[in-house]
C-alpha cells in the first residue's frame, strides 16, 4: 500500500477521527490549524468550513495536491486552477450526500430539542425543501410520530411528500398555516423564511436552519421579534464524527489511487 502524506486542518471532532482512521491505514498524517509551508500530497478542510480554511491557507498549497472540502466558493475554485491545484468536493461523490443526510437529519432534530416547550411525539413539524436533506428529515420526524408538513415549491415534490404520509404546502398556502407549527426546519439555500412568513409563526416556536451558509431564515427579524432560530452547520461532525469521517474517508480512498 503507498503511503500518503495529509494535512488535516481543522479541530472539527469529525477531522480528529479522520486523521485517526488514515493512522490505522498506515498513511502520514500532520494536524494543524494553519497550514505549514512542506508538501503535503493532500490537504482536508473541515466540511462545514471549507471556503474559510482555503482562502486563508491559499499561499502555502502548493501545484498538484489535493485539497478536499465541501461547497468550494466559486472564486476560490478559480484561483485553484490557477495555481494547479485539484479540489474535490466531498458531496459530489457518488452516495456521499445520501449518507450526510441521514446524520445531518439526526443532529437537526437533536438541535431543535435543545430549545423546545414540547416533545416531537405529537407536535407538528414543518420541512421546508423536499429534497435529499429534507426527505430524510420528514421521514424521521414521522418515526418519532410527529405530524410533518412538507413545504416546497415544485408539484412534484410535493406529491413525493404526500406518498410518504406528509401533509403538504406550497409557498401561496404558507402564511395561512404557519401558525400551527411547533418545529420548522429549513433546508433551502435561499431566503425563503422571510417576514412574510415569520410573522405568522408562534412565539414558542423552534427553528432550524441547515440549508448552507447564510441559510434561508430572516435572522434580524428572528432577533427583533424573540424568535428562536439558529443556523446549523457541521451537524454530521457535531453528532456523529466518528460515522460522518468514515463516509470522507470511502471519498478519499477511490481519489488518491489516481494521484
Amino acid at each position: 500500500m503507498s503511503v500518503y502524506h495529509f494535512l488535516v486542518l481543522g479541530s472539527e471532532r469529525r477531522q480528529r477521527y479522520l486523521a485517526e482512521l488514515l493512522r490505522e491505514r498506515g498513511h502520514a498524517v500532520k494536524e494543524a490549524e494553519e497550514n505549514p509551508p512542506e508538501h503535503y500530497d493532500a490537504a482536508l478542510l473541515p466540511v462545514p468550513e471549507t471556503g474559510k480554511y482555503l482562502r486563508a491557507n491559499l499561499e502555502n498549497f502548493q501545484a498538484r495536491q489535493k485539497i478536499y472540502g465541501c461547497n468550494f466558493p466559486v472564486d476560490l475554485l478559480e484561483e485553484c486552477g490557477r495555481r494547479g491545484l485539484c479540489c474535490i468536493d466531498y458531496m459530489k461523490a457518488e452516495g456521499v450526500a445520501s449518507k450526510n443526510a441521514i446524520a445531518t437529519a439526526e443532529g437537526a432534530i437533536a438541535e431543535a430539542l435543545k430549545g423546545a416547550c414540547v416533545s416531537i411525539h405529537g407536535s407538528r413539524a414543518l420541512v421546508a425543501g423536499y429534497g435529499r436533506c429534507g426527505e430524510v428529515l420528514a421521514d424521521k420526524l414521522l418515526s418519532l410520530r410527529a405530524e410533518v408538513t412538507a413545504l416546497d415549491r415544485k408539484g412534484e415534490k410535493r406529491a413525493k411528500a404526500a406518498a410518504h404520509g406528509c401533509q403538504v404546502l406550497s409557498f401561496e398556502e404558507a402564511p395561512e398555516a404557519m401558525g400551527q407549527f411547533d418545529y420548522i426546519f429549513n433546508t433551502i439555500p435561499a431566503p425563503v423564511l422571510t417576514e412574510s412568513l415569520l410573522r405568522h409563526i408562534k412565539k414558542e416556536s423552534v427553528i432550524i436552519d441547515i440549508a448552507s451558509r447564510p441559510g434561508g431564515v430572516d435572522y434580524s427579524y428572528c432577533e427583533k421579534r424573540g424568535i428562536n432560530a439558529r443556523l446549523c452547520l457541521g451537524l454530521p461532525g457535531k453528532y456523529a464524527p466518528k460515522s460522518a469521517a468514515q463516509i470522507l474517508l470511502e471519498v478519499i480512498e477511490k481519489t488518491i489511487a489516481g494521484r
